[in-house]
């Protein structure tokens, strides 16, 4: 019984010592195995490397913008910014490329990364906003007058807004009728504007601009350009708007009545009286009113006019802000 006890032992601690064996043999093989995995750090043939950075606004001051796509096309990894701007393309070859930045409102950029030896860079990008056309108006303006019995015009009003503030210019154009021409930026009113003739759209009649795409490109002061919006031209108004009285100089009260023919064209308009003084160095506004009903046919001037010599004309509107102007007829106050 006791020899089968012993046996028993001895084979026990046989096991024990194989074990401890095989537990030393394994833990001596695993401090001593190469890293070959291409993700261990302790790799010396380890060339992946971490993109970290941050896409911030252009302008002052400087905010994180989320959302922003971030593509690594070397890898082909694309990520997106987090609400403070920021991103980490881990685990990439480290291998020189372009790193390509897209959100929309903003121009799209890419930056060139180097790694120089290093495993991590950290690159900061700050992103252009896009030009914001938040209106446009784009009507025909016809002058009847003496001679030359009319004149046309193209009007163009832009309000452009853009938060980094680094607008340099903007353009009207029309590829169709090689136009390009910069408008005047309008202080007072804060938009930007300029006027077009026939011939500068290199046309005959104002009607053939009738439907066209006007494109409005704005420019930063980096000379990047951005085809923000686009108007048409609905209507010309060619028909004849036709004064009745005072004309001729006449003799007038100072608070004359002016009086003009229907005018029925076939659709929606208003009218607009103004008096000038007739002085013709420097010919001067004294009394506007504008949306008159296009049912009437005379407008009393109710303010009175001191005595001079005076000028009016009649200009007719339409729902499209087109519009034109009679021949003026003049009248004196005494």
């Amino acid at each position: 019984m006791n020899n089968f006890h012993d046996l028993k032992i001895r084979k026990l601690w046989i096991f024990f010592l194989w074990c401890s064996s095989a537990a030393l043999t394994l833990y001596s093989f695993s401090c001593n195995a190469p890293h070959s995995n291409p993700l261990d750090p302790q790799n010396p043939q380890n060339n992946l490397g971490t993109i970290q950075g941050v896409v911030q606004t252009f302008s002052l001051p400087f905010t994180g913008i989320a959302d922003v796509s971030v593509y690594w096309p070397s890898a082909n990894v694309l990520v997106k910014t987090d609400q403070n701007g920021k991103f980490a393309i881990n685990n990439v070859p480290v291998v020189n490329g372009v790193l390509i930045f897209q959100k929309e409102g903003f121009r799209t950029d890419s930056l060139i990364i180097n790694w120089n030896g290093s495993k991590i860079v950290k690159p900061q990008v700050n992103l252009n906003r896009v030009p914001v056309l938040d209106s446009v108006l784009i009507f025909t303006s016809v002058i009847n007058q003496y001679f030359p019995s009319q004149t046309f015009e193209l009007d163009v009003l832009a309000k452009v807004s853009d938060k980094d503030n680094d607008i340099d210019s903007v353009f009207v154009s029309n590829a169709q009728l090689n136009l390009n021409k910069k408008l005047s930026f309008n202080i007072s009113q804060n938009y930007f504007q300029t006027s077009v003739t026939p011939a500068e759209m290199n046309i005959s009649d104002l009607e053939q601009a009738i439907g066209l795409d006007f494109n409005i490109v704005a420019y930063d002061r980096f000379k990047n350009s951005y085809n923000i919006g686009s108007g048409k031209v609905t209507r010309v108004i060619k028909s004849p708007i036709n004064v009745i009285a005072p004309a001729n100089s006449d003799t007038v009260s100072s608070n004359p009545s002016l009086t003009w023919q229907k005018f029925s064209p076939g659709y929606s308009f208003n009218y607009t009286v103004e008096v000038y003084t007739n002085d013709f160095a420097n010919s001067q506004i004294v009394f506007s009113q504008s949306g008159v009903s296009s049912d009437s046919t005379s407008y009393f001037v109710k303010n009175p006019l001191p005595p001079k010599n005076y000028y009016w004309v009649l200009w007719v509107m339409d729902q499209f802000q087109n519009r034109a102007r009679s021949k003026p007829a003049t009248f004196t106050v005494k």
